[in-house]
């Protein structure tokens, strides 16, 4: 399904009514494909306008209306931290401007690591690796006292330990792939069993560290050759941080400097253990299987991809059982 998009017009008469201000111009802002986004002028300020998709977009069971977890996380974010991160300013989830949520942010001076990359020094990119460590360690310090998606967009009941929410959120997961075409009535019963029978591997006592879960370079803002941000909280959970970290492994960014900073912050080295390397895999998959569904969404509308993430989760977790080596 191909949702209809939001026009400049809309977003600045949008903003307009957010900010309560009688001026303000808006253009799109970015290359997301999940929300729309505007840069938007009022009062000589430059802000950011963010507009969540149609409910009826083709989602991830922790995706429908995940923005309304946003302004919380950000005041505790703020209040408990000192990683920069934007101010949200304003927000409405109740539909009565538009059949969307919405937020509106202030704009931090930069560019996603990820269109600026290339123009990096090594030294740039070196030190621009270790403050994100460095932030990510201080997110992981920060605990709640249940696991799993605890907002109140509610895609689940949150749990009393790791293990637990975990079950809850590969259960859905796999409903997700399997409500869109691309995974099998035996395929969920595989991943589940697969899971059960090593969820031993899982301690029960694993803090509820604040995770980001959206780990990868577009979401880091630079400015000038440094790190300036870190942005988009909207997936963020409460967990492991190892499936955190396994989320930055697998975009890419958890190279020495990254490790050396999330040292430095106070993050606890990863030990590589056989049950360490069993949650990896776990993590890996789930981070990889999440994109069964967005490639079968208007966002790519690639079936094919679908379903060679697909095979590739198969693959890798054939190899498990028939070897009982957890590679991914």
């Amino acid at each position: 399904m191909c949702h209809r998009r939001i026009t400049s017009r809309q977003a600045a008469d949008l903003a307009r009514g957010l900010l309560n201000v009688s001026q303000a111009s808006a253009q799109p802002f970015g290359a997301g494909k999940f929300s729309e986004t505007f840069l938007v002028r009022a009062d000589s300020a430059e802000l950011v306008l963010r507009i969540a998709p149609p409910d009826d977009l083709l989602q991830l069971f922790y995706e429908y209306r995940m923005m309304r977890q946003e302004p919380e996380l950000h005041r505790l974010i703020r209040q408990r931290t000192n990683v920069p991160i934007p101010e949200i300013l304003a927000h409405d989830f109740t539909r009565a401007r538009i059949d969307r949520d919405c937020l509106i942010m202030n704009r931090l001076a930069g560019s996603a690591l990820s269109e600026v990359a290339g123009r990096l020094s090594p030294d740039q990119l070196r030190s621009i690796l270790t403050e994100l460590g460095r932030c990510v360690a201080k997110l992981h310090a920060v605990h709640g006292d249940r696991h799993g998606y605890v907002g109140p967009h509610e895609p689940m009941v949150p749990q009393a330990s790791w293990p637990e929410a975990l079950a809850v959120m590969w259960r859905k997961l796999l409903d997700d792939c399997v409500a869109c075409g691309v995974y099998g009535h035996a395929d969920h019963l595989l991943a589940m069993r697969i899971l059960d029978e090593n969820l031993d591997a899982f301690d029960a006592a694993t803090p509820a560290s604040l995770c980001h879960m959206d780990l990868w370079a577009a979401n880091v803002l630079v400015d000038q050759g440094r790190f300036s941000a870190l942005f988009d909280f909207d997936r963020a959970c409460y967990g492991d941080r190892e499936n955190d970290l396994a989320v930055a492994e697998y975009c890419g960014l958890t190279t020495e400097p990254f490790w050396r900073g999330y040292a430095e912050a106070g993050g606890a080295e990863i030990t590589p253990t056989h049950e360490q390397q069993v949650r990896r895999l776990f993590y890996l998959l789930y981070e990889h299987a999440k994109y069964i569904v967005i490639s079968m969404s208007a966002r790519r509308n690639s079936p094919h991809r679908a379903k060679a993430y697909a095979d590739d989760c198969r693959a890798a977790m054939d190899r498990f059982i028939r070897t009982g080596r957890p590679v991914f």
